[in-house]
């Protein structure tokens, strides 16, 4: 039919040979449907290519709701972290990293909407790497409350992927039970400090201190909260049903009693004798289990996950959001409803939550909103369900134009925490997984039935959701009363992989998918190779491979931010190497890796601030180009750049030939009267399936650095040295496609009399102990660890120790 592409992938420059580059979409040679103009709604934003080929479209009559939405996919796009090669992408909050987070930057407060927004992106890798990041990799899921499992479950709803979140199963059972400290088996709940909830300053802490202000007013009480309740009752629920469809009965049946049983010890903190709401019980001083006095936005959250959902807990919940006095604010709900004397709508500042408006929240509570209309326990219409997304979408914008802050004042235009080079386009909620869940209604199903349910307004005539990922499928749903707007006649008509596979009247439909290839569970699911990797990226900076410098850099640049992983393309934050300033008639950037790969490829982000028209720009895409290996020889060169390049985008730059390569020059001669500007440089190569795994591929956590030595059996004689005890070494990627028991050989030298004792872990579960002796002569030796269980896919294992004179060379899988 005509209105038919086949969907884009990064742009290549061709030089000559075919490129590796980074992984592929999934389905990216599948035919799309061409409904919907790409060009006109992305085209203010940067990392085009990225948008076009990853986000579903969308065409609805309310103009505010439909810019938020490529607005926020913008956002998300400079949130994806690639961390390093085996651990892949991660997700994070700040577009700068904060002294308080995770590994990698990570924070696990908000992961819960990370994940819910990125499954929307036809790059399925981005949240699987993510969601293993915590499931079997370093990231911390028992510092903040968070409901990661859930999150993960409802994703693999969206993909059809069942077989990879069989594989996470093990880690999601782990995080489960990291929380165990924090359950009171006396009254069948979890309790938990609101700053660990992610919400200081709020009502507990006032209640507590009468507001006089010291620090237990920031961190509040050990409270019974309906948030970590809820969160681990949906937890709970998902690795019930998990193991439900793998036959693991024993696994479900006690964690669908985990979920049952808390589910109803969640009704204990409803207030029916007065608010009619769900509120925070404090722990101490408190045998009688008082609920406090005080709605709070987190009230609203047990509603999203299926709790409450009937007449006598949704009406007066849903009352209290569109009243006035209650949580209904210009730009609300406010966290804290109005009547509360401690109420304060113009606090401004890190971090309050007695009546700012938080997006993190306003997401939870509209996606409560949508599953309480749906369930038919409100009289809530869909009109007011629309006024209140509408309200959300207005309350993000800055200078009238889309933006996302931290914290909005309620009652006023204004964000009231929304610091420079911190704030900027912050990743703490969801948006646009509301839009396409909520307001357009395809209901993510672990089956193959299409579920379309809208929530849309009565007299809307039109809407459109074009080439969404859904269960391998690239599904279009086109809503046309009249039938003229995109010519498929009257009704609902819906697509998969360009083909029509519906009509009909009305605005919904349960819809019978096509078969295809989804990945079901499976005792003998075997996971596939791992995907392309970039070797060029650095997330720990300075000190540690790889390794960027450059013939001249600006003063408030720097080399190292062309691998640092982050990938967006502002003025503020900072997020490139300029060459501004320079005195030379070209510059170049040097990459190092520490050791060689076979490459066929660069990717280049270029950074032009020329094309903004509200500024005089200074940085321009470089008129040409040359690529040389660490020898000087020319592995690419373009004279004609300027009319190739992409500003502020991604481009391949294909070799003449692949070449085994440890280094590589970019030179750059910049136009007439402009500089040059990099974001960020990407060498992709093929993943490393073992069984040998070199340890300079591993991540120097600690106290360990790259060093040589030719005696180390390989050629280019890269080695770590761990020379502390507090040591840490990170081997991520060791994959197995079946899951196996295997045996692990870490290869060494040390030079010491004196024994060293190591600690293995795997997938942050502990694998043993090893005791390394003095090597004889300079060669190396091996030590085993047996017994390792290694799970589907990509395993973690973490090295820990080390002292003067330990070298390792890698490690191998027996």
């Amino acid at each position: 039919m005509s209105n038919l592409i086949v969907v884009a992938i990064l742009a290549v420059l061709w030089t000559g040979t075919i490129a590796q580059g980074p992984p592929l979409l999934a389905n990216s040679n599948v035919k799309a449907t061409a409904f919907l103009d790409r060009d006109t709604p992305i085209q203010g934003f940067f990392g085009q290519t990225f948008l076009k080929d990853n986000i579903p479209y969308i065409d609805i009559p309310d103009k505010n709701i439909q810019d938020v939405y490529y607005y926020r996919f913008s956002v998300l796009q400079r949130h994806l972290r690639y961390t390093t090669a085996g651990t892949g992408y991660m997700i994070t909050e700040f577009m700068q990293p904060v002294d308080y987070a995770g590994p990698f930057g990570t924070i696990d407060a908000a992961a819960g909407h990370h994940i819910e927004e990125a499954q929307w992106l036809r790059g399925t890798f981005y949240n699987k790497d993510y969601i293993q990041l915590w499931t079997r990799g370093p990231g911390d899921s028992a510092r903040y409350t968070h409901w990661i499992m859930n999150a993960a479950a409802t994703a693999a709803n969206v993909t059809g992927d069942v077989g990879f979140l069989q594989a996470q199963l093990p880690g999601m059972v782990r995080m489960w039970h990291q929380w165990d400290y924090a359950f009171d088996p006396d009254v069948g709940l979890y309790y938990v400090n609101p700053l660990w909830d992610a919400q200081e300053y709020s009502l507990p802490g006032f209640v507590t201190t009468d507001g006089v202000g010291n620090e237990l007013e920031r961190t509040g009480p050990q409270t019974y909260r309906p948030s970590i309740n809820a969160y681990m009752m949906a937890n709970a629920r998902a690795i019930g049903a998990i193991a439900a469809k793998l036959g693991y009965l024993r696994l479900s049946s006690e964690f669908s009693t985990y979920a049952r049983d808390l589910q109803k010890a969640i009704n204990t903190l409803w207030d029916a004798a007065d608010q009619q709401f769900f509120v925070d019980a404090i722990r101490a001083g408190n045998p009688g289990f008082d609920p406090i006095q005080g709605r709070e936005q987190v009230g609203f959250y047990p509603f999203r996950f299926g709790i409450g959902l009937d007449s006598i807990h949704s009406e007066p919940a849903t009352r209290q959001l569109f009243d006035p006095d209650g949580f209904f604010t210009r730009y609300g709900p406010s966290t804290l409803e109005r009547r509360n004397q401690y109420y304060d709508p113009n606090k401004s500042g890190c971090c309050f939550w007695q009546g700012q408006s938080w997006p993190f929240s306003t997401a939870h509570t509209l996606k409560s909103l949508a599953s309480i209309i749906r369930s038919g326990a409100t009289s809530v219409t869909a009109e007011q369900y629309h006024d209140l997304l509408s309200i959300y979408a207005t309350t993000q914008h800055k200078d009238g134009v889309p933006y996302v802050a931290e914290s909005h004042f309620p009652e006023k235009d204004g964000w009231s925490a929304n610091s420079s080079n911190h704030s900027e386009h912050y990743m703490h909620s969801t948006y646009n997984d509301i839009v396409i869940t909520g307001l357009l209604g395809l209901i993510p199903r672990a089956d193959d039935i299409l579920e379309i349910s809208p929530i849309i307004p009565p007299d809307w005539t039109y809407f459109a959701l074009e080439n969404v990922p859904y269960h391998g499928f690239l599904i279009t749903v086109l809503y046309d009363e009249g039938g003229g707007r995109y010519n498929t006649g009257p009704g609902l008509t819906i697509f998969a992989d360009g083909q029509p596979i519906y009509n009909g009247k009305g605005t919904s439909a349960t819809v019978q998918l096509p078969s295809n290839n989804a990945q079901q569970p499976d005792a003998n699911y075997q996971a596939p190779p791992p995907l392309e990797v970039n070797v060029a990226a650095n997330p720990y900076g300075l000190g540690h491979w790889p390794r960027a410098s450059a013939t001249y850099t600006y003063r408030m640049d720097d080399p190292y931010k062309a691998i640092d992983g982050y990938l967006f393309y502002d003025s503020v934050p900072d997020n490139r190497w300029t060459s501004y300033g320079s005195p030379n008639d070209d510059d170049t950037l040097t990459i190092q890796l520490p050791r060689p790969w076979n490459l066929s490829d660069v990717v280049l982000a270029i950074y032009a601030d020329n094309t903004n028209r509200s500024i005089a720009g200074t940085i321009a895409c470089p008129a040409a180009i040359e690529i040389t290996d660490g020898n000087g020889e020319t592995l690419a060169s373009i004279s004609d750049y300027a009319s190739k390049c992409l500003p502020n985008d991604k481009s391949i730059i294909a070799f003449d030939r692949e070449s085994e390569l440890d280094t590589i020059n970019v030179n750059f001669t910049p136009q007439d009267g402009y500089a040059v500007g990099v974001c960020e440089v990407e060498m992709w190569a093929p993943a490393n399936t073992g069984p040998w795994y070199n340890a300079v591929d591993a991540l120097a956590v600690a106290n360990t650095t790259v060093t040589f030595d030719q005696s180390a059996g390989t050629s280019f004689g890269a080695v770590l040295a761990a020379y502390a005890a507090t040591s840490e070494i990170e081997f991520s990627g060791i994959y197995s496609a079946t899951g196996e028991t295997a045996t692990l050989r870490l290869d060494y030298k040390y030079n010491e009399t004196s024994e060293v004792s190591l600690g293995v872990s795997v997938n942050q579960v502990v694998a043993g102990n090893v005791t390394l002796q003095e090597t004889v002569g300079s060669g190396y030796t091996g030590v085993e660890v047996r017994g390792v269980h290694l799970l589907k896919g990509s395993n973690f294992v973490t090295i820990y120790g080390g002292g003067d004179g330990v070298f390792f060379a890698g490690l191998g899988v027996l």
